[in-house]
């Protein structure tokens, strides 16, 4: 499970749950004992469940990312996992890039840099790939002791306090996500 943090009055949580399991089954009371039972703790403010969906965490690449005059962006040419909260960053990425190659292309009739749209975008695509997988194994196998046991849950929770008690790991990993970007 996880909470991510949508202002001062709303979260998003996600919850792991069988592929075949239907959004009927999981009523506010069970996602609340859930949440609870994974987090390992009371869940002192509990407030109205406002939206209900089950999406598969998956990742998805297609490359290249451009045929002939067809340009893929966003969704269209990579999926990252919710979790890693990093599909709108790609997609902004995406038409960054695909916005300087046109203009290039416009205005010099230079084509190099649309010729370079893919190779481009998917060393950026790759490297969030990464850090989505990570983090998604990080917080789907952190709870569930039956997945690799123990050992592995604890192994998570270790990764876990380095990662937010650390001013090394913390410091490091804010370079890290700087330059993804």
């Amino acid at each position: 499970a996880g909470q991510f943090a949508r202002g001062p009055q709303a979260s998003r949580f996600y919850l792991q749950c069988p592929l075949d399991t239907a959004v009927e089954e999981w009523t506010d009371d069970r996602i609340w004992e859930e949440i609870e039972a994974r987090f390992g703790e009371p869940v002192t403010a509990k407030g109205p469940i406002t939206s209900k969906t089950l999406v598969p965490l998956r990742s998805v690449v297609y490359a290249p990312m451009s045929y002939g005059r067809l340009y893929l962006l966003g969704d269209a040419a990579h999926i990252v996992p919710p979790m890693s909260a990093k599909g709108m960053n790609l997609a902004l990425h995406d038409a960054d890039v695909f916005a300087t190659a046109v203009c290039k292309q416009v205005k010099e009739q230079d084509a190099g840099l649309l010729e370079a749209y893919s190779a481009t975008c998917l060393k950026h695509v790759w490297n969030y790939q990464a850090y989505a997988a990570w983090f998604t194994d990080l917080m789907h196998d952190a709870g569930d002791v039956s997945y690799h046991g123990e050992f592995r849950r604890s192994l998570a929770r270790a990764e876990f306090e380095r990662l937010y008690d650390s001013e090394t790991a913390n410091r490091l990993f804010g370079e890290f996500l700087t330059g993804l970007n």
